[in-house]
C-alpha cells in the first residue's frame, strides 16, 4: 500500500524531525499541510511545524502558525504549550507566561488557590 502523498510528506517530515534535521522537515511540513491532513494528524504537523521553526530561531514564524494552530484547536494543550515556547523565544515574555498560565488553569488542581491565579494572570494584561 502507497501512502498518499500528504501523509508520505508528513511522515518524511517527522522523521527529519527525530533526526534533528528541523531544516529539512519544514518544507515537507508545509507540503503536507498545503496537500491536507486529517485530524489529529494536521494537529501534529502544526505543532511539529511550529517547533521546528522555533528550533531553526525562525521564532516569529513558530509564532505565527502555532497562534493559527491554537485558533482551530483551542483544547489542544500541545498546541498552547509549544506557542508559550515560541513567545518566550520571540521576545514576548508577558504574552508566554499568559499562555503558560491559562493552560496551567486547566489543568492543574488549584484547590482554593484559582481565583488568585486567574487575577496574578490578569496582571499580566
Amino acid at each position: 500500500m502507497t501512502l498518499d502523498p500528504a501523509r508520505a510528506a508528513v511522515e518524511e517530515a517527522f522523521a527529519h524531525d527525530r533526526a534533528g534535521r528541523e531544516t529539512e522537515a519544514i518544507p515537507c511540513y508545509e507540503r503536507a499541510l498545503e496537500l491536507g491532513l486529517p485530524d489529529p494528524l494536521r494537529q501534529q504537523a502544526l505543532l511539529g511545524l511550529g517547533s521546528s521553526l522555533r528550533n531553526v530561531r525562525r521564532h516569529d514564524d513558530a509564532v505565527k502558525v502555532l497562534a493559527g494552530a491554537v485558533g482551530e484547536y483551542p483544547d489542544h494543550g500541545g498546541l498552547r504549550f509549544f506557542l508559550a515556547l515560541a513567545r518566550w523565544s520571540a521576545g514576548e515574555e508577558r504574552e508566554a507566561m499568559r499562555e503558560m498560565g491559562a493552560l496551567a488553569l486547566d489543568e492543574a488542581d488549584l484547590r482554593g488557590y484559582r481565583r488568585s491565579a486567574e487575577l496574578y494572570l490578569s496582571e499580566l494584561d
